[in-house]
């Protein structure tokens, strides 16, 4: 009996160690939106943002061609969006919300700091 208690405990133990937190997956999924970004998948990276999917086409292309302009827009500020950095994030497992802090490296060595606020929909984290 002793035995199987002890079994238990280590497998709950284990269990909830195994799990990410709610940070991690929000900062991770932020990281990866904004590797969209960066790779120009702009299309995509409108993809990730929250109540995106119900959404009128033209307005979707409209924000993709944002999206781009603001790429366009870095590359001849800053020589272009190089590398982006997950800092720290703040969730709140309540809300199903989370802060996450980024830094984006330029290729003029420039660096910018960003808070991406994300949302979780469906167990989905997505930018607000």
């Amino acid at each position: 009996m002793r035995k199987l208690l002890i079994v238990l405990l280590l497998a709950a133990l284990w269990s909830a160690c195994s799990r990410e937190h709610p940070e991690k997956i929000a900062a991770q999924a932020a990281k990866e939106c904004y590797d969209l970004l960066l790779d120009g998948k702009y299309d995509e990276f409108i993809a990730r943002k929250a109540n995106t999917d119900s959404i009128p086409a033209s307005y979707r292309e409209q924000l993709v061609a944002n999206m781009k302009m603001f790429a366009d827009q870095m590359q001849q500020e800053h020589h272009g969006m190089k590398e982006v950095r997950i800092v720290n994030c703040t969730a709140d497992t309540a809300r199903h919300s989370a802060n996450v802090f980024l830094v984006i490296c330029f290729g003029d060595s420039t660096i910018e700091e960003t808070v991406v606020p994300m949302v979780e929909n469906q167990g989905r984290w997505l930018m607000k």
